[in-house]
């Protein structure tokens, strides 16, 4: 405050100066504070009218209850998610091929079974009192058949049956009537050698002065059709040689039928020549 300007017929001037009191601010800050006091009064009086009426729709309508969530169906894997979806989506085809088994067998034909089978590439035979149908594919299977049968028959031409040889897959399509080697496993080695025991025994009977032993399995065929036939090949040595265990072995050949229900019969024995 400069000096020069102090007038000392103020009476405010002496007052400021001794008390060092600051004045008031100027009206508008009055006027500030008036305008504000509005606003805070309006907020008093819609607050609890606001409260007061949300109170009253609450009791009048209650809330509904929120409805429960549902489960969350159980996820899953991929290659399943496929299958269901191909399930779905492809419904099952019918046969076409089946329908001639709804026709009355008296008024089924040739043609009901050859426009559905003739190019199927699985066999298929169908017989009945009217006729006997077979594919292209069996009729081939047939052919095929029989040329192996003819050459194996042709094998075994000039080959006795306890020399028999395999039989070819194919040709024991239709039956089990071949004469074929068997394998001198653990389980049908006590088989054999009662049979050839058996056989030795009608043997020695036979040929008097004979006292044949048997000694070991040298091998074996077997036919099932018509009966059980076993052609052993085995050896057996003399008894009556003073040393049994160091006299040569003789080789024999016997031809037995095993019937389960009786006692096996021995329809031949012999010395192999």
């Amino acid at each position: 405050m400069n000096c020069d300007s102090f007038d000392p017929s103020c009476p405010m001037s002496m007052d400021s100066l001794l008390l060092s009191v600051t004045q008031s601010p100027p009206e508008i800050c009055d006027d500030k504070r008036l305008k504000s006091v509005p606003d805070k009064l309006s907020e008093l009086v819609l607050e609890p009218y606001i409260a007061s009426g949300s109170d009253t729709d609450t009791a009048s309508e209650p809330e509904p209850e929120p409805e429960p969530k549902p489960k969350p169906e159980p996820k899953l894997g991929p290659q399943l998610d496929t299958e269901l979806e191909q399930e779905s989506e492809s419904e099952p085809e019918l046969d076409p091929r089946s329908d001639w088994e709804l026709i009355p067998i008296e008024k089924l034909t040739v043609n009901d079974l050859a426009s559905r089978y003739d190019d199927d590439p699985s066999l298929f035979c169908f017989r009945c009192p009217q006729f006997v149908y077979k594919n292209k594919a069996y009729l081939k299977n047939e052919e095929e058949i029989a040329k192996v049968r003819a050459e194996y028959f042709k094998l075994c031409r000039s080959i006795s049956p306890f020399d028999a040889i395999p039989v070819p897959p194919l040709a024991i399509a239709c039956g089990s009537k071949f004469t074929r080697p068997l394998e001198l496993t653990e389980q049908c080695r006590p088989l054999l050698t009662y049979l050839s025991n058996r056989a030795l025994k009608k043997f020695n009977a036979k040929n008097k002065g004979s006292n044949y032993v048997f000694d070991e399995l040298v091998k074996a065929t077997s036919r099932q059709i018509p009966r059980v036939t076993y052609y052993i090949t085995f050896k057996a040595k003399d008894d009556a040689h003073p040393h049994t265990s160091d006299s040569p072995a003789t080789t024999f050949q016997a031809h037995v039928w095993r019937k389960p229900s009786r006692k096996s019969v021995v329809k031949s024995c012999s010395i192999k020549t």
